[in-house]
This record gives structure tokens, sequence and C-alpha cells, in this order.
């Protein structure tokens, strides 16, 4: 019996090899785009690779925004996990056309995307084929002749000799658009159009379907992005501003209130690009003004959260450092806590300048005389800075010292990175600069040595 089960289950499994192998194969035919060929050796091949992908991602829109269409949906159908893989992959080929090296990386996908339909639409409308012949201008650089598309080699890298449209073309295809399709007008199905006005882009999420149901006025064209677009940006923009402020409203001290707005107004704008530019699919400039206020945001909340903590653990530390010694000078720790939270907050401001594409490193590395200028701009600054340090370790003065330099006088309450506060014998509050207290002759009325006649009421520290 068991062997007539087993001789049963080999043959079954015989006849089902050829039936999985035909599966597959037509799995991996249908399901990926294993027909376009990617060849970027040439500036011939590489437009016939460039225009095979488009078209099938266009094929791809148009299909689904037809389907959405006909039946009049409230909804956009469902995207199978073959066809997710297989726009991946064309989406990735299409942005390996381009060179966006001069994009920030922030920005790439978005913006290749954007401008891989500009170009698809010009090339139409210029009535270029995959067959069409380039003219070599130079070594490594072509141009298709009438026009001004232009394609080059890639000089370094892995991908080094692979034909792309260049930077220069890639920066310059937003202008040639609007000269060629404004003057001529695009006819039918626009991708770049469906990618700039329809929530999600690409592959727009089933609810976007709901947009197309709006009111005219809703979806109004206004700096390549629908009024509808627009107000989803504002709504954002406005909770990113005002859940913390009511967040914050909830906590009574001062310091925690600050440290819990800036942890959730980061928290916001961490996630509220992808819901503007992915989910409500604003391009153009405005997906970067809108990137950039909320990049600024973020990282401005986490330079807030690094400050407070700095505080508290100076607070903190002080506190620790004065139960074991009573002694102890608790400026000191914290002068050092903020000069690590200002290195801190400094660090954070470059990286997130570096992040939004400005060459922060390179500028630094660059700054010569404009370095020079800069020091001395911050040299009242670091006078002071040092100037605190000096008084630290000369041990000179320390808080609930009692001082007396005319016309300086009273009790030290904090000495900082840049000033010192002295309460006064009338309660006011006196701030000087650290370096102009340096300068003085201070009288240390606190550490008065006692002499043979004074009365009690003079003390040895």
């Amino acid at each position: 019996m068991r062997r007539r089960l087993a001789y049963t289950l080999v043959v079954v499994m015989l006849a089902l090899v050829p039936a999985l192998t035909s599966y597959a194969a037509g799995t991996q035919r249908d399901g990926t785009y294993a027909d376009i060929t990617i060849d970027r050796s040439t500036p011939e091949r590489h437009l016939a690779t460039f225009l095979g992908a488009v078209d099938r991602t266009v094929l791809r829109m148009k299909a689904r925004e037809w389907a959405r269409s006909y039946y009049d949906a409230w909804l956009y159908p469902a995207i199978g996990p073959r066809q997710a893989a297989e726009i991946e992959l064309l989406k990735k080929d299409v942005l390996d056309s381009m060179d966006l090296s001069a994009v920030p990386e922030w920005r790439r996908e978005s913006a290749g995307l954007e401008t891989a339909f500009m170009l698809w639409e010009i090339l139409k409308a210029e009535g270029v084929s995959r067959n069409t012949a380039f003219r070599k201008l130079r070594e490594g650089l072509w141009v298709i002749p009438g026009t001004y598309i232009q394609v080059g080699t890639i000089d370094s890298g892995m991908r080094m000799g692979d034909v792309v449209f260049t930077a220069d073309m890639v920066a310059n295809v937003p202008s040639l658009y609007d000269a060629v399709i404004g003057a001529h007008g695009s006819d039918g199905f626009s991708p770049y159009r469906y990618l700039t006005e329809t929530p999600g882009g690409l592959t727009p999420p089933r609810w976007a379907g709901i947009s197309q149901k709006l009111p005219a006025f809703l979806r109004w064209d206004y700096g390549s992005n629908t009024v509808f677009q627009w107000l989803i940006a504002a709504l954002i923009l406005a909770a990113v501003l005002l859940i913390p402020v009511a967040v914050g409203r909830l906590v009574g001290r001062r310091g925690l209130r600050w440290f819990s707005e800036a942890v959730v107004m980061g928290l916001l704008s961490l996630h509220a690009t992808g819901i503007v530019v992915d989910e409500a699919g604003l391009s153009g400039a405005g997906a970067t003004a809108m990137t950039l206020v909320f990049m600024t945001l973020f990282y401005g909340a986490m330079i807030v959260c690094v400050l407070i903590v700095g505080e508290w653990i100076g607070n903190w530390l002080s506190a620790a450092l004065s139960r074991s010694d009573p002694t102890f000078d608790t400026s000191i720790a914290h002068l050092a806590t903020r000069i690590v939270s200002a290195m801190a907050a400094l660090g954070i401001v470059i990286y997130g300048i570096s992040a939004a594409g400005v060459p922060v490193y390179g500028i630094i590395a660059g700054f010569g005389v404009g370095g020079l200028a800069v020091a001395l701009a911050a040299k009242p600054t670091l006078e002071n800075i040092l100037a605190g340090v000096i008084l630290f370790l000369d041990g000179s003065i320390k808080v609930g010292d009692t001082i007396d330099s005319s016309p300086l006088s009273g009790t030290i309450e904090d000495i900082g990175m840049r000033s010192t506060r002295i309460r006064a014998a009338d309660g006011s509050l006196i701030t000087v600069t650290n370096s102009e207290l340096a300068d003085k002759v201070i009288r240390n009325v606190s550490r008065r040595v006692a002499r043979p006649g004074d009365g009690p009421a003079a003390e040895t520290p």
C-alpha cells in the first residue's frame, strides 16, 4: 500500500513539472519586463531602452486610469504584487537613464520621474523614435539632430561608460517642456500631468479616485499642482505647527513643555513630507518648497531637543557633584554641557543643510579668506567663551560669591558661555560679558580673610 502511494505521488509530481515550468516562464514574461533589453552602450540603444521602459510604464498608468474612468468608480483598481514589482523595476530603469547627480538625494525619485515623463512627451512631440540616430558633438557627448536632446557617458563609478541623459539636459527639461509642449500642446494622455495632478503619482492609492469626483475648481491647475493638492499641503503644515502647541498646553513646566512640543513637531514633520509629496502628489517647485519647510522644522525641533536635554544633563550633573562635594563649582558642569550641546546643535545644522543639497562641506573647506572674515566676525563671541573658561580655571569667582568691582557689585548667580549674571543689592539683575568681567579687578567679598580685630562678621571661606 505504501509502495503504491509513493509511486502515485512520483507520477503526479512528474506530471506537474512541465506545468510549473510553463507557469514560471509565463510569470517571467508577464510579470517582469524581461522582454525589454537594458542596453546603454550606445546613444541609440540607450534611447530605445528609455522609450521602451517609459512606454510600458505609461501603458500601465493609462490602463489603470481607464479602468477607473470607464466604470466612473470612486476608487482606483487594486494593484497586484506582480504588477507592482514590474512598475518598480520599470521605475528603476527610467531613473537610471538620467544623470541625477545634481539633484538632491531626497528629491531624485520624484524629480526624476517628472523629468522622464516630460522628456518622453518632448520626444513624442519632436517625432523621435527608437530608430532615431544621434550626431556626435565630441567624445562622450551626442545630440539628436534638430533638437536639444543630449546624452553623454558616465565618467566614473560602477556605471562608467553607460550612456545617459546628461545632468545639463535634466536641468533644462522643464523649460524645454514649456517651449515644446506649451507651444504645440499634448495630444491625448499626458503622463506628466497625470503624475503631478493625481495623488500618489505613478501608482495612485485606491482612495485617489475620490479626487476625480471633486468640484472642478478644486482641480484647477496652479503651479503644476491642483488646488486640491495645495489645500492638503496647507492642512498638513497647519497640523504640524498647531498640534505641538496643543500638546504643550497640557504640560505645566516650561522646559518640559518646550521639549514635548519639539518632539511632537519633529515626529509630525518627519512624516509630513511623505504625505504631501508621496500621497497628495505635490510636485515641482511646490514639492521642493514644502519638503524644505518640513526639513527645517524637523532639524529645528532636533536642535531644541538637544539644547534642552543638555541643560537637563547639566542640572543633574551639578546636583550629583554637589552632593558628593559641597565645595564643587556647579557652573563648570553647566558650562561644559552647554558647550557640548552647542557643538551638537551646530552639527545638526551642518547635516541638515547638507541633506538639503547645499555642499556645506565644500563651502567649509573652501572658506579661505571668507573663513577669516567669519572668524573675525565671531571674535567677540569666542573671546567671551574663552574668558568664561579662564574664569573657571582661574577660580577667582564662582556661583554664590559676592563681588565688589565698581560699578559691578552683588552676588554671582550664573556664569554662562557668553556672560555672567550678578544679582545686585537692590535686587536688580546685572548681565556682563565674560571678557569684560575678566578684564576687571575683581574684589571677592566672600573670600575676605579674617584679621585680628575684625568683628564676628568676617569669616574665612
